[in-house]
């Protein structure tokens, strides 16, 4: 994220951007917003976007399937692209859906606001789990040791893995984040999960739950938090991206508005476009910003 990186600004949406990613499929950046759209744009930047869905209700996420586009609505409902390219749309949860994680070419978990975990081939549903301990389920992370859950209520789960009904049976327990666990990724080469959330910490975990280290890392809200080659990004509703080193958490550099970035809250952050060599950051503004890395 250096100043004199390359950077393009996007442009059409009409409220807030709540979530991005980058459609490996198609070679496209997804971003899904307040205004109810969910929008493609080229990897370029360099053309208008062009809406996959459109909804009465604001989107909060989405995500990318061999098949096409997935969302996920403020009311729970689930969209998606059908083999004829048409959408199709599902009630999913009875809440809004704040995570979709893909776990394969057309498999995905979804997690709602009601504080129920589903997992889908396309639209149709393979299994669900009910956290008990659970608010607004916010983050779905798996990894090779297990699947970090976190919920809007600040606590974690982490489980072996969510194939059977019972298997939420079997998760241990993470203290979280004061007012809300929203982000999470797994660090292979230490073996440890790093999350964030409402307190602006980045927390460290091993892969049996344990509490190993916390920092001051944002003023505000982590929303989301990425891993790539070596790196860990977050983005905050303090307005910032920033870069962190992997091995001792150090932060390597800030995105913010004097060089270019944000003017209030970021909400969505991913990492893709040729050789993943770009990172988009969406938020509050409306404003689409990508940053050649």
């Amino acid at each position: 994220m250096e100043t004199n990186a390359i950077q393009r600004q996007l442009s059409g949406h009409n409220g807030a951007i709540y979530d991005a990613c980058w459609d490996n499929y198609r070679r496209e950046w997804l971003t899904a917003g307040g205004d109810g759209v969910v929008a493609a744009w080229a990897e370029s930047g360099s053309e208008h976007g062009r809406a996959c869905f459109q909804s009465e209700r604001a989107f909060y996420a989405v995500e990318a399937l061999k098949t096409g586009p997935i969302a996920g609505t403020e009311d729970g409902e689930l969209m998606l692209l059908d083999e004829t390219g048409q959408p199709r749309k599902v009630a999913a949860h009875s809440q809004g859906i704040f995570s979709l994680t893909p776990i394969g070419e057309n498999h995905f978990f979804c997690g709602g606001g009601d504080g129920r975990i589903t997992r889908w081939n396309a639209l149709t549903l393979q299994g669900e789990w009910d956290w008990k301990g659970a608010t607004k389920i916010r983050v779905i992370a798996p990894s090779l040791h297990g699947i970090l859950i976190g919920s809007s209520a600040g606590n974690g789960i982490i489980v072996p893995e969510l194939s059977h009904r019972h298997d939420l049976n079997k998760s241990v327990p993470i203290a979280g984040h004061e007012g809300g666990l929203y982000s999470a990724v797994f660090l292979p080469q230490k073996e440890v999960w790093l999350t964030g959330g409402r307190d602006g910490h980045l927390r460290a975990w091993s892969k049996f739950g344990e509490a190993l280290l916390a920092i001051p890392a944002h003023e505000a809200a982590i929303y989301r938090m990425v891993y790539d080659q070596g790196k860990i990004y977050t983005a905050s509703r303090d307005k910032t991206v920033k870069s962190w080193d992997e091995q001792d958490l150090t932060m390597l550099n800030k995105w913010d508005r004097p060089n270019g970035g944000a003017k209030r809250s970021v909400n969505a952050l991913c990492i893709g476009g040729t050789k993943n060599r770009w990172m988009l950051a969406a938020g509050d503004d409306r404003i689409i910003r990508t940053l050649q890395l």
